[in-house]
C-alpha cells in the first residue's frame, strides 16, 4: 500500500494522459509542459508502487492497474470539480476581484477544508494535519479567496465551516474516498491485500447475520480487513453519506429515507415479547394485557423502529405499564432482563444466543405491530470493490436462506 495519498494535480495530469492516450495531448489539454505531465505521473505511480501506462512509439496506454484506477480517479475527479464550481457559483462578487478558479484549488487546501469541518475548529484541525495554525490559516485563506466564497465563520470554539464550506468538505471527502478505492483496487490485482470494508450496526443490529457474513468472506478473501462501527442510526447514518463507513446493516426505518441513499430489504425479523427463561409470564398458556402491565419495562431509544413498535403496542393498553429505563444497549438491557421480571420487545435474531444459553425466552403474546425489517442501507453513487461486492452478495444469499427457513 502507498505510504502516501496522490495528489489532486497528479490525478487530473494521469486522467487527461488517460482520455488522449498521450503525454504531448494530455499537456495541451491541461495547458501544463510535457514534462510536468510526465513527473506528476512518474510521481503518481512511485506512490502506488505500480505502472500505469504502457509507453509505446505511438502513445501510453493504461495497464490493468491503470485501467481500474481511471474508473475511480474519473469519477473523483467529476465529483470534486462539481462540488468546487458549484462552491464558487453565487460568489462572483463575493471576496478578492476576478472570476473564481475552482480548478486552482490544491490538495493542501482540500486537506485543510476537510480537517476544519471534521474538528470544528482551526487548532484541532492544525493538530490533524501536523502543520501549523498560521500554514492552515492560509490554506484556509487560499480556497476562499480561489472559490470567491466564505466557507468558514467564526465559532465560540474558534472557526467552523458554513453551510457551503461543510457541504463542500462533504463532497471532496467522498471525492477522496473513491480514490482510496482505487488504491484498494490495485493493491488487490498486486496480491498484497484483498481490501477494506467498513460496517455500520446499530446497538441492537444484524449482528448475527454480520458475522456469519465475515466469517464466509474472509475465507475467501484471507487478506481481507473488516471495521465494524456501532453507534445510533443518526451517526452512522451521517457517516455513511460522508464516506466513513461504506454500508450500514440494519433494521430499515418505517419511513423511506431521502437523499443520496439506497435501502434495500433482506428479510423480515419480527418483534417479539421478551424476558427472562423463568419469567412468570413465560409459564402460562395465555397472557393478557392486564398481566404485561404489571411489570415494568424497559424502553428502547426514542425515534427508533422498535420504539415505534413499543409506542405501538402502549397503546393499545388501557394503562400504560411501569417504565424505568430507556437504553438501546443490547449488553444492558439483557442484563436487566435477567435480574427481574422485567419485558422489552426484542427480535429472535438479537436474542438467539441469549436463547440457547436459556437466559431469554420468548412471551406469547401477539403484538400489533411486530414487523420488523433487516436490510442494507448505502449511499446511491456507491460503486463497491469487488470485497464489497462479494459481501453484498453474500448477504443476500443468507437472507434468502433465512427467508426459506422461515416458510
Amino acid at each position: 500500500m502507498p505510504s502516501s495519498q496522490p495528489n489532486i494535480r497528479q490525478l487530473r495530469a494521469f486522467d487527461a494522459a488517460a482520455e488522449h492516450q498521450g503525454i504531448s495531448r494530455a499537456a495541451e489539454r491541461l495547458n501544463l509542459s510535457q514534462s510536468a505531465i510526465s513527473q506528476s505521473i512518474a510521481q503518481l505511480e512511485a506512490t502506488l508502487g505500480t505502472t500505469l501506462f504502457q509507453r509505446r512509439a505511438n502513445g501510453s496506454f493504461l495497464t490493468r492497474e491503470g485501467e481500474v484506477f481511471r474508473i475511480r480517479v474519473a469519477r473523483a475527479l467529476r465529483r470534486a470539480e462539481l462540488a468546487l464550481s458549484n462552491a464558487a457559483e453565487f460568489s462572483r462578487a463575493g471576496r478578492g476581484t476576478g472570476e473564481p478558479m475552482p480548478g486552482n484549488v490544491t490538495s493542501v487546501q482540500i486537506s485543510a477544508l476537510i480537517a476544519i469541518d471534521e474538528h470544528g475548529s482551526y487548532s484541532a484541525a492544525a493538530t490533524a494535519l501536523g502543520i501549523s495554525r498560521p500554514a492552515l490559516n492560509r490554506h484556509a485563506r487560499d480556497i476562499e479567496t480561489i472559490l470567491r466564497r466564505p466557507l468558514f465563520s467564526r465559532t465560540p470554539r474558534g472557526k467552523a465551516t458554513t453551510k457551503t464550506g461543510h457541504e463542500l468538505a462533504r463532497e471532496l471527502r467522498l471525492s477522496m474516498k473513491e480514490v482510496h478505492y482505487g488504491i484498494e483496487e490495485i493493491a488487490a490485482i498486486k496480491g498484497e491485500s484483498h481490501g477494506t470494508i467498513v460496517i455500520g450496526i446499530l446497538p441492537l443490529g444484524a449482528s448475527l447475520l454480520v458475522s456469519q457474513a465475515l466469517g464466509q468472506l474472509s475465507r475467501e478473501y484471507p487478506k481481507m480487513k473488516a471495521r465494524i462501527v456501532e453507534s445510533p442510526f443518526e451517526a452512522l447514518l451521517n457517516w455513511l453519506q460522508t464516506g466513513v463507513i461504506d454500508i450500514i446493516i440494519g433494521t430499515l426505518r418505517p419511513t423511506p429515507l431521502t437523499g443520496d441513499i439506497n435501502e434495500s430489504p433482506l428479510f423480515p425479523d419480527p418483534y417479539c415479547l421478551v424476558a427472562r427463561k423463568d419469567h412468570p409470564l413465560c409459564g402460562l398458556n395465555q397472557v393478557r394485557e392486564e398481566d404485561l402491565v404489571r411489570y415494568e419495562w424497559i424502553l428502547p431509544r426514542q425515534d427508533t423502529p422498535r420504539r415505534v413498535a413499543v409506542d405501538s403496542l402502549f397503546q393499545s393498553f388501557a394503562v400504560p405499564p411501569t417504565t424505568v429505563v430507556e437504553t438501546s444497549s443490547m449488553a444492558l438491557t439483557r442484563d436487566l432482563l435477567i435480574s427481574g421480571d422485567r419485558l422489552t420487545l426484542l427480535s429472535r435474531d438479537q436474542i438467539v444466543f441469549e436463547d440457547k444459553l436459556g437466559l431469554l425466552a420468548v412471551v406469547p403474546f401477539p403484538l400489533p405491530s411486530p414487523m420488523r425489517v433487516l436490510g442494507t442501507i448505502t449511499r446511491s453513487e456507491w460503486l463497491p470493490t469487488d470485497l464489497q461486492k462479494n459481501f453484498l452478495s453474500i448477504l443476500n444469499t443468507l437472507a434468502e436462506k433465512t427467508v426459506s427457513a422461515m416458510a
